[in-house]
């Protein structure tokens, strides 16, 4: 019984420490309250101690909000930067520390944000953490408050969509959400051919014709019966009765006689 009460009390303790580890996991700093500025920083972000702390590739998801409130900005930019080392780009092509399934990045290292984004998400280098300033990771803008940040253990994820800086532009403004309903309405056109191509019962109609015209040939068999079955009746039965009333008449007469 001790020894099962031993096991017992480790198992539950096993599971809180599980527990307790999996609630720390994700952490959530806030950034910006306010717009900093066109491409600037509040150098506040995610401080490489932080960072190093996760034990590993680091998976960041950011809370955006666009500010453009006379509707002049031209694009909605955020670029992760290493602050204390020149302010150096974490996304650019040349020198990408970051993997992403989800995010569009100009080749100059500016990730775009849709007029309908409000969350950005990639996954941050382990060995990019490690070359950083004591200041880590923080987000310089372009028309857009990165209100907050969850940072917390990821895995590298693919390529990010690359484009120039006049296809950045478009995909900011792009409609991405209205572009979805268009696919899906085209599935009734597919649907009406469908019905076009199952008017089978046309032809299947067409098939009682044949089968009607059956009864016309077998009621003409019949018909020849009757032409063959007569001559050859019509002509024996004459015969017969003559004969026989020639016997009969024989008869009458040899009885007479008699």
């Amino acid at each position: 019984m001790k020894m099962k009460k031993i096991i017992a009390g480790a198992a539950a303790a096993a599971l809180a420490v599980s527990m307790t580890a999996f609630s720390v996991s994700a952490e959530t700093i806030a950034i910006d309250s306010e717009y900093p500025g066109d491409w600037t920083s509040t150098g506040i972000g995610i401080t490489k101690e932080a960072l190093q702390a996760v034990g590993g590739d680091v998976k960041i998801t950011l809370d955006v909000e666009l500010y453009d409130p006379y509707g002049l900005a031209d694009q909605y930019l955020v670029c992760p930067i290493d602050y204390d080392n020149g302010w150096l780009s974490q996304s650019k092509m040349e020198d990408c520390h970051i993997t992403t399934d989800t995010l569009t990045i100009k080749s100059d290292g500016w990730i775009c944000v849709n007029k309908n984004d409000t969350q950005l998400e990639f996954v941050l280098d382990a060995d990019a953490i490690d070359a950083m300033g004591d200041t880590g990771l923080t987000f310089s803008v372009k028309s857009v408050v990165v209100k907050q940040c969850t940072y917390e253990l990821g895995e590298k994820e693919g390529e990010p969509n690359w484009v120039d800086d006049k296809g950045g532009k478009e995909y900011c403004f792009a409609d991405l959400d209205a572009a979805a309903p268009v696919e899906e309405e085209a599935a009734p056109e597919e649907t009406e051919a469908a019905v076009e191509e199952t008017e089978a019962p046309a032809e299947e109609e067409a098939a009682p014709a044949e089968t009607e015209a059956a009864p016309a040939e077998t009621e003409a068999a019949p018909a020849a019966a009757e032409e063959t079955t007569p001559a050859a009746t019509g002509n024996a039965v004459p015969s017969v009765i003559v004969t026989v009333m020639g016997l009969a008449a024989a008869a009458m007469v040899a009885a007479r006689r008699r």
